[in-house]
């Protein structure tokens, strides 16, 4: 069930190279018990596969996992060095990630916003700089705020 709207923006800087991918699209937003999960489909225009994605936030540790061609499971903690994999296929590739922004917060309007910023380290070699925002747009549908009403 999709109760809210997304918009996703990641800078990725990789040997001096700068890109950017940002995108609006539809999403699954639920709290319980304290933990918050994010869900939502990632389709780039390039490509036809879908890559599912799922974002779980508790006491200022992020968890990730993105199911598609690639694999990814990356667990971010501010100020700490995490370890984490991508598998792809031509197998599977040990990461670390050291994030060094990371905040999740609700605004005065019932919307949230998460900010992350990581290096991904692959073979003990830093492979790029990544700064990832998400702003979740709720709307009458989302059980948080009926659950805080």
């Amino acid at each position: 069930m999709q109760n809210s709207k997304i918009n996703f923006t990641m800078h990725i800087t990789q040997d001096g190279d700068r890109s950017k991918t940002e995108y609006t699209t539809d999403a699954n937003f639920t709290e319980k018990d304290g933990k918050f999960y994010l869900f939502f489909d990632e389709r780039l225009d390039v490509e036809e596969e879908i890559t599912k994605c799922r974002f779980e936030i508790e006491d200022n540790v992020l968890r990730l996992r993105r199911n598609g061609p690639i694999v990814l499971e990356q667990t971010h903690i501010k100020d700490t060095k995490t370890d984490g994999y991508l598998k792809t296929p031509f197998g599977r590739v040990e990461t670390k990630t050291r994030t060094f922004q990371f905040s999740f917060m609700e605004r005065e309007n019932g919307d949230y916003h998460l900010d992350l910023g990581y290096d991904l380290y692959t073979g003990g070699e830093k492979t790029g700089m990544y700064l990832l925002e998400i702003i979740i747009y709720t709307n009458y549908t989302n059980p948080i705020r009926r659950l805080r009403d």
